[in-house]
C-alpha cells in the first residue's frame, strides 16, 4: 500500500518516463555529429589563422561532445563560405565571419548578407596593415600614397575583398589618387597575397596583421602602415599608423555564423562554447601574439553591431564609389 501523500511506484515510474528530467531540460540542443568549422579562405592567410585557433582552443579544451573539422571553402570574396554554410541549414555547420560578410552585399558582389545567416559570436578585431617587400625604396604608407597620387599605375596592390579596399581606398581617397585606375588583383588568400608581393608580382599587400608578424621581424617584409589607433607592440612598434600619417582607415574583425533560422537552444549552445572560447588563457596569449584586440560579443550583440557596422560602411563605400546604388 503506498504511503500517504505518495505517488503509487507504477504511477511515479510512468511520470518520470513520460517527462525530461531537469537535467536534460537545462542542457538543451548540443551537437550530435561532426562538427564542420568553415575558413572562407585558402590556408595561409588571416582568416584561416583565426578560425584554425579558435578551432583549436576549442579542442584542446574539449568543449565540444563530438569530434569536429576545419574545412577551407574559398573564393568569391568569402560569399562561397557563406552560402555553403546558410544552404546547409545545420547548426553542425559553423563558419568563421569577417568583414567582407558586410562589405559584398555592399558592393554588389553577392546577394547574400548578414541576415541570410545566423551571428553567433563577435570575436576579436585586427588592424589592416600595408607590406612592401624589404627591398622596396618605400618606407611608409605615406610614400605609397604619394606614388599613387603622382601616377595610379606606378604600383599595384594585392589583397583578397572589399575589406581590404576600403581599408587602402580611405587613405587614398584623401590624397585624391584616382582609386579606379590602381591596379588591385584580388587573391584568394592572404597568404597567396603575401606570396605575391615576396616573389615580385605585386608591390603592396594589404592584408590583417597576424600574416605579418612571421615576415617583419624577420626582415623580408616592411611594415608601411596600420589602422589601429596607435601603434602596435610585439614585432611591429615600428610601423607608423595611418593616422600619424594624416590618414583614416579601417580594420577587420572576425566573428562565427551559423545558417538561417537557427532555434534559441542551438544559439546559446554555440554562444556559451565561442564565450569560453574568447576568455580562454590559450586564445588571450595568441591575440597577444598576433596583436588581435580581443572585444567577445554574444549573439544578440553581434545582430545589433552588423546592422549598425552596415549603415556606416554605406557611407564610406559610398563615397569611395565601391557602392552598388540600389543596396
Amino acid at each position: 500500500m503506498a504511503r500517504k501523500g505518495l505517488l503509487p511506484v507504477g504511477l511515479l515510474a510512468a511520470v518520470l518516463a513520460a517527462a525530461p528530467s531537469a537535467a536534460t531540460a537545462a542542457e538543451g540542443w548540443k551537437p550530435t555529429r561532426t562538427v564542420e568549422l568553415i575558413i572562407r579562405t585558402s590556408p595561409g592567410g588571416s582568416n584561416d589563422i583565426a578560425g584554425r585557433t579558435v578551432h583549436r582552443v576549442w579542442s584542446e579544451l574539449k568543449l565540444l561532445p563530438v569530434p569536429s573539422a576545419v574545412v577551407n571553402r574559398s573564393g568569391g570574396e568569402h560569399s562561397i563560405a557563406y552560402t555553403y554554410v546558410s544552404q546547409r541549414g545545420d547548426p553542425h555547420t559553423i563558419g568563421m565571419m569577417s568583414t567582407p560578410m558586410l562589405v559584398s552585399p555592399l558592393g554588389g558582389r553577392t546577394q547574400l548578407t548578414h541576415h541570410d545567416v545566423t551571428p553567433l559570436a563577435y570575436l576579436f578585431t585586427e588592424p589592416m596593415i600595408v607590406l612592401a617587400r624589404a627591398e622596396s625604396p618605400l618606407k611608409t604608407g605615406k610614400e605609397a600614397v604619394e606614388a599613387l597620387r603622382k601616377d595610379p599605375a606606378a604600383l599595384s596592390v594585392a589583397l583578397t575583398s572589399n575589406g581590404h579596399r576600403i581599408s587602402i581606398g580611405m587613405p587614398l581617397a584623401k590624397a585624391g589618387v584616382a582609386i579606379k585606375s590602381v591596379r588591385m588583383p584580388a587573391f584568394k588568400g592572404g597568404g597567396e597575397t603575401v606570396t605575391a608581393v615576396m616573389g615580385g608580382h605585386a608591390d603592396l599587400v594589404v592584408t590583417s596583421v597576424s600574416t605579418s608578424v612571421p615576415h617583419v621581424p624577420a626582415g623580408t617584409m616592411r611594415g608601411l602602415a596600420v589602422s589601429s589607433n596607435s601603434r602596435l607592440g610585439g614585432p611591429l612598434p615600428d610601423v607608423p599608423t595611418w593616422r600619424e600619417l594624416g590618414y583614416q582607415s579601417s580594420g577587420s574583425w572576425k566573428g562565427v555564423m551559423g545558417p538561417k533560422g537557427m532555434s534559441a537552444d542551438q544559439i546559446a549552445y554555440w554562444e556559451e562554447i565561442l564565450r569560453k572560447v574568447a576568455q580562454s588563457e590559450a586564445l588571450r596569449e595568441y591575440a597577444d601574439k598576433n596583436q588581435w584586440l580581443l572585444e567577445f560579443k554574444g549573439a544578440a550583440d553581434t545582430r545589433k553591431w552588423l546592422d549598425e557596422e552596415y549603415a556606416l560602411l554605406k557611407v564610406a563605400m559610398t563615397e569611395l564609389g565601391l557602392a552598388r546604388a540600389s543596396q
